[in-house]
């Protein structure tokens, strides 16, 4: 089940959110240019107008200044503005505040995107910009949530104007992919778990078939090259609700249920870079109370072919929950559970994309089978970074018995996990810092270790479907092994490894200065080495674990604000295609690293970082402003 394309593709667009933006691209596209311009006082329901529903306030005269001296603005929860525009994208301005809460943006009734209103200083910004859409009349509805960040005083979302722009490039034609088009190929769609193929039955399809699935967990995986996906199905009295997500990213619920049977539109993307792409159709096993079953049927998916120019630095709007341009975690301390994640988050002011999890070690069926690292996370809407040991330590097991293949069915049952959980879109870091002398696994034979890491790899794939990322992750700075001291001698190779990773900590050597830290993250080891080596090799890159080091003593650099600053400017540096997510490893216990950012002082809390743990929440609850890049 391996799709090498996909998984460089991944490096551009994993993570991003399947909110449900139309999008119909076109050839040789120019920039588009602004048609029409729609104020806050253009009331009406005509065509480059604006209506308001619920309590909306003027602003006329108001701070910060506005292009037309005005602006609405409501505390209000589900009051709306409706903006209708003629053209094929909307950009919509408004007041960024420490006032600023929480909205949504649908376009023409599609899945709506969250924005964030917040701001430190108040001014006048953009908020919203739409993907590509079909030239035409459409619908922008903003919507008040009600909500607001932790930083922020109030829930106030402002409208000030939206700007309507047109581009006239001719559509391009378009692929359908239909439910018997059946393989792991491009353009084709696979099924796993229970499904039924029906030909002839009602409602009717262009190809007078259709397939539908009442067993929870069962997935349709369409892989296809392009730049748009249209995926049609079955909405009926028995439908069910499903989740349907692209390139792994995080997952849009679909009802399919309605009164009469019809095909619908199930679920629209959003617009993509040109290239390789998956979309994954899952069944909860869930219905609304209207719905006599949990019936998902897929019909076709209809595929658009080429783009406009995208700035491959800028992350697609409403891209990540966190708002940054890369996937951005944490590790749950104390408990590795949804509760403790989310209460970082919470802490930092910007939600998790991911939740780093680590397998116990005592045994096979707590590595391979659905354990607390899957179903402590049953439901939580992120991706899991799952750390796992190649073998049960204690138990005799050995890197060489594992290099042949001795384990391979084991690692085949924990791919059959992830289809199992829905977590098959997890970043999986097999074997991680083998160059260090700590672990059970660690590489005292390079040759063992590189081959138990494939045999793993190649059971994975074997089952999983579709493939995880597999994560090759080293220790940053001096490699106590492989003898050679060399951590690049037990890379397992290009065609087993998806991405490669580091755990990177203020320690051994610590930087307290711009030059060292830039001094270490060349030299051998450092993250700035192994990240040219991952670009050099078409991967993807990930930071698993980093944090200052209060633990280290001398070691380390203690609570030190400037490493914060200067791993966010190393990131924001390399924002975009090649640099795939970070993790925050947050821990105070006696003996380990002390990078706690966020847990109070108890009997089992013996670190705080309070001067780090302010520089990282101001950097990262502000994911729309990223600092000059000063990194060399």
């Amino acid at each position: 089940m391996r799709w090498a394309h996909l998984l460089l593709r991944l490096g551009l667009v994993a993570g991003t959110l399947a909110a449900g933006l139309i999008s119909v691209p076109g050839a040789s596209r120019a920039a588009p240019v602004v048609t029409a311009t729609i104020e806050d006082t253009s009331i009406g329901t005509g065509p480059n107008q604006v209506s308001y529903a619920g309590t909306w306030i003027q602003c006329g005269g108001c701070s910060p200044a506005t292009p037309n001296n005005s602006y609405r603005y409501s505390v209000t929860v589900g009051s709306t503005a409706t903006i209708r525009f003629t053209g094929t994208q909307i950009r919509i301005h408004g007041i960024k505040e420490p006032q600023g809460g929480q909205a949504r943006v649908s376009i023409d009734g599609a899945p709506s995107t969250p924005i964030d209103t917040y701001a430190s200083t108040a001014s006048a910004a953009l908020v919203y910009t739409s993907q590509v859409l079909v030239n035409g009349v459409h619908t922008a509805t903003l919507t008040v949530n009600g909500e607001r960040n932790p930083s922020a005083t109030s829930d106030a979302v402002s409208f000030d104007r939206a700007e309507a722009l047109t581009d006239s490039t001719p559509v391009s034609p378009a692929r359908t992919i239909e439910d018997t088009d059946n393989g792991t190929g491009l353009n084709q769609v696979s099924f796993t778990g229970a499904w039924l193929a029906c030909g002839g039955c009602v409602p009717p399809t262009p190809n007078n078939s259709f397939r539908y699935s009442l067993a929870t967990g069962a997935s349709a995986t369409i892989r296809f090259t392009g730049t748009a996906i249209d995926v049609y199905g079955i909405m009926e009295r028995s439908g069910g609700i499903a989740q349907v997500a692209i390139d792994f990213g995080i997952a849009t619920e679909v009802d399919t249920y309605a009164p009469s049977s019809s095909v619908g539109l199930l679920f629209r993307s959003h617009q993509l870079i040109n290239g390789d792409h998956i979309v994954q159709i899952l069944n909860t096993g869930r219905r609304n109370p209207a719905a006599t079953g949990t019936a998902i049927g897929f019909d076709r998916g209809v595929v658009s072919a080429t783009t406009p120019p995208v700035d491959p630095l800028e992350p697609p709007p409403g891209g990540n929950r966190s708002g940054q341009p890369w996937l951005s975690g944490v590790n749950g301390d104390p408990l590795i559970n949804p509760a403790s994640v989310d209460a970082f988050c919470a802490y930092r002011g910007s939600l998790c994309d991911l939740a780093h999890v680590y397998t116990a070690r005592d045994s096979w069926a707590a590595i391979v089978q659905p354990s607390f690292a899957f179903t402590n996370f049953a439901g939580w809407p992120g991706r899991l970074v799952v750390s796992v040991p190649p073998y049960p330590e204690n138990t005799g097991s050995s890197l060489a018995t594992c290099a042949t293949g001795a384990y391979d069915a084991n690692w085949r049952t924990f791919g059959t996990t992830l289809n199992s959980t829905g977590r098959q879109n997890s970043i999986i870091r097999i074997a991680w810092q083998a160059n260090g002398n700590w672990f059970q696994w660690s590489a005292v034979n390079a040759n063992d270790y590189v081959n138990c890491w494939r045999h793993i790899a190649t059971a994975i794939r074997a089952t999983a479907n579709p493939d995880p990322i597999l994560d090759w992750s080293i220790n940053a700075h001096y490699s106590q092994l492989p003898p050679s001291h060399n951590p690049l001698d037990i890379y397992p190779g290009d065609a087993y490894v998806d991405n490669i990773g580091i755990d990177s900590y203020d320690q051994f050597p610590a930087s307290p200065t711009l030059a060292a830290f830039n001094t270490q993250a060349n030299a051998t080891g450092g993250i700035t080495w192994l990240y040219n080596f991952a670009r050099a090799h078409g991967k993807t890159f990930g930071i698993g674990e980093w944090g200052v080091a209060s633990g280290s003593g001398n070691n380390g650099g203690f609570d030190n604000t400037n490493y914060i600053q200067f791993m966010r400017d190393w990131m924001v540096a390399r924002r975009g295609p090649g640099f795939l997510y970070e993790a925050y490893f947050n821990n105070c216990d006696a003996g380990n690293l002390g990078s706690n950012l966020n847990r109070p002082f108890s009997t089992g809390c013996i670190y705080r970082n309070p001067n780090s743990a302010a520089r990282y929440t101001d950097l990262w609850r502000n994911p729309n402003t990223l600092r000059p890049l000063v990194q060399g």
